[in-house]
């Protein structure tokens, strides 16, 4: 979500995506604050472990994937959600990653590439008060 929504390209790179990212962190820190108990959000992030600043209510956790790609980690929780009887959503504009998803028992909330991640927190705030 970050890089397609932000975009990225000269030498401040690194700079950029790590600003970006702990944007995206605090942004799902504030819906994780509102809707309390109510979801659990992983924010899963492809690389190595990156620290980020401030801190997260005990609903939000942040996962680097450094040996696996994030995609694997995401179908990771998936499985696990379903054998605990339970099933995780999987927020991703990835049709590929999305589909698998949802074969191995998950649900996929589709959002386009691009989408700013303030419209997807509060896309899924509103799914919870239906």
């Amino acid at each position: 979500m970050v890089r397609t929504a932000y975009g990225y390209g000269g030498a401040a790179h690194r700079a950029q995506e790590q600003a970006d990212c702990e944007r995206v962190v605090a942004i799902f820190a504030r819906l994780c604050e509102r809707v309390g108990a109510a979801v659990e959000v992983e924010l899963f992030f492809d690389g190595a472990f990156r620290a980020m600043s401030g801190s997260r209510p005990e609903n939000l956790r942040v996962r680097f994937a450094r040996e696996v790609t994030a995609d694997e980690m995401i179908l990771d929780q998936v499985r696990a959600r379903g054998w605990a009887g339970g099933r995780a959503t999987v927020v991703t504009a990835d049709a590929e990653l999305g589909r698998t998803a949802s074969a191995e028992g998950g649900k996929w909330m589709r959002v386009a590439h691009g989408t700013p991640p303030e419209s997807v927190a509060r896309r899924i705030e509103e799914s919870l008060s239906r």
